[in-house]
């Protein structure tokens, strides 16, 4: 490994998000035991192109190959909403995860935002302690995919732990 650059997305990059995030969402769905109900195994360059559009994206790439992306939109009140944060299996265990949450944590800060909320499958439990580890802690659970998901939050800002962050993630869909 001779180099490592973190920079957003365009949309010469859709395909390669793609390929990196169907790679790590595939062991996400066998743990879940719901293969057909992950979406981001069904998504397009389509879909990530008008997410290149409309959210924050950033990828990782590793001496030229990218090995990882973020994605995080900020919503009413200073509330970032992270999804698809996916890096290459067969890295996994060289940190691009945690320096990808950190920059998404860096930006996030930077525009504003008071708190960063995401949904994790609560049997994924590498991912769970992945996210407490790095300051996320889980505010609630939901069903709402049909498997049961972690509600995590890393507050940027002292928050209210009472704070309805669900409502403001929900208003987005």
């Amino acid at each position: 490994m001779e180099s490592i650059v973190f920079r957003k997305a365009d949309k010469r990059d859709a395909g390669e998000i793609r390929r990196v995030t169907r790679k790590a969402f595939e062991e996400y769905a066998k743990t879940v035991g719901r293969e057909d109900r992950i979406d981001a195994l069904r998504e397009t360059d389509e879909d990530i192109l008008a997410d290149i559009e409309r959210k924050h994206v950033y990828i990782c790439e590793v001496d030229g190959q990218t090995v990882g992306a973020v994605r995080f939109e900020i919503l009413d009140q200073g509330i970032a909403y992270l999804s698809r944060l996916a890096v290459d299996p067969e890295i996994q265990s060289l940190g691009i995860g945690g320096l990808l949450l950190e920059k998404a944590r860096q930006e996030c800060a930077a525009l504003g935002a008071r708190a960063i909320t995401l949904h994790t499958a609560s049997r994924m439990r590498s991912s769970v302690a992945f996210y407490l580890k790095n300051g996320y802690y889980i505010h609630s659970i939901t069903r709402d995919k049909d498997y049961i998901r972690a509600f995590m939050v890393n507050e940027l800002v002292p928050m209210d732990e009472l704070f309805d962050y669900e409502s403001i993630v929900n208003k987005k869909n």
